[in-house]
């Protein structure tokens, strides 16, 4: 099973990605702690209006950081996958 962190904006998102048996978390961009446990994520979504969401621009992680703008549920989904396999290796 996948684990998501996503913007809270991208409820559609979310609701897709919890019936393709992904757990997925609303991530919460003012609790510091929260940034810590990012590298717990096998990928970020974010809605890509926010290029700099929580920090991230300026953070080094092992997590992949996926923009929803422009994409379907379904092709996040995809890259949410093509990414988690990729931090396996």
């Amino acid at each position: 099973m996948k684990k998501v962190g996503i913007e809270e904006a991208l409820n559609n998102v979310k609701s897709y990605l919890e019936s393709r048996d992904c757990t997925v978390e609303v991530l919460d961009g003012s609790n510091k702690e929260f940034r810590r446990a990012l590298n717990n994520f096998d990928a970020i979504v974010v809605t890509g209006a926010d290029s700099n969401f929580m920090g991230m621009e300026d953070m080094m992680t092992g997590t992949a950081v996926i923009s929803a703008q422009g994409k379907t549920e379904d092709e996040i989904y995809n890259e949410v996958l093509r990414t988690s396999d990729l931090k396996k290796r």
